[in-house]
């Protein structure tokens, strides 16, 4: 794999930004490729997920490029006072950007998004809002309640309520709220997964349940661990299992 870093400047934020990518640099892998965009977690940044799993060691052989864009602390949203814009910033910026430079399918067939924590939330989120944009999306200890009252209460309090303002619970930044509009038909292939130790896991649960409800198809596990990278680094090998299965894609070992 070839691993670039390319800086920005981004119009959604009004300054500039950065993404790291992950490519194959083996000519005989077929293209054009798809599309992973992976999120970092509220504490990160781009970098973290080459700096703390073997990322690029798990892609390898597959035609896929993998995105790691900066989502700053704001859940990859759009604040609501008209500060930063970090969901057009991902949806025009970065994949507006990606689809320009590389030979990448630039469809909902050939992108699949995931993350972990606040990324986690955030790929579920944007996956339910534009179920247009993506054929499959994940999330590794998920925040999902992140635009609901309870949650802010118990995690971050006021910096989420400027981000999302103070009636996000059932709004368009809601997965559970996101999830009983959309068109069944629509719903992109999704994967839960939460460690048993992890403070998120009711929110996981919760969110679980409600995708059972509605008779909603998708993959739910729990396994030992916690909110670590440990965890992530041991998981994402699944994610990945999972989000090439859903875009038809082969594995190609040239070494």
């Amino acid at each position: 794999m070839a691993f670039a870093t390319i800086e920005y400047f981004s119009r959604s934020l009004k300054k500039c930004s950065a993404i790291n990518v992950l490519f194959p640099d083996n000519p005989p892998l077929k293209r054009p490729w798809a599309v992973f965009y992976l999120l970092h977690g509220m504490s990160d940044n781009q970098s973290v997920w080459m700096r703390q799993t073997s990322i690029e060691r798990y892609v390898q052989g597959w035609p896929l490029l993998v995105v790691m864009p900066d989502g700053g602390r704001n859940c990859y949203t759009n604040t609501v006072d008209h500060g930063p814009a970090y969901e057009d910033d991902l949806l025009k910026g970065v994949m507006g950007l990606v689809e320009r430079t590389f030979p990448v399918k630039a469809e909902r067939s050939g992108r699949a998004i995931g993350g972990l924590s606040m990324g986690g939330y955030g790929a579920i989120k944007l996956a339910l809002k534009y179920p247009d944009r993506f054929a499959s999306a994940h999330s590794h200890s998920g925040a999902m309640g992140m635009a609901r009252g309870s949650a802010r209460d118990k995690l971050l309090g006021a910096e989420l309520l400027k981000i999302f303002g103070p009636n996000a619970e059932g709004g368009p930044d809601d997965p559970f709220a996101l999830i009983e509009k959309i068109d069944h038909g629509l719903v992109p292939a999704m994967r839960i997964d939460c460690g048993v130790d992890d403070f998120l896991l009711k929110q996981n649960r919760d969110f679980h349940a409600k995708l059972e409800s509605l008779h909603i198809a998708h993959e739910y596990e729990e396994f030992p661990g916690g909110h670590t990278w440990k965890y992530w680094d041991e998981h994402i090998r699944e994610a990945i299992a999972f989000h090439t299965k859903n875009l038809g894609l082969s594995f190609q070992d040239h070494e």
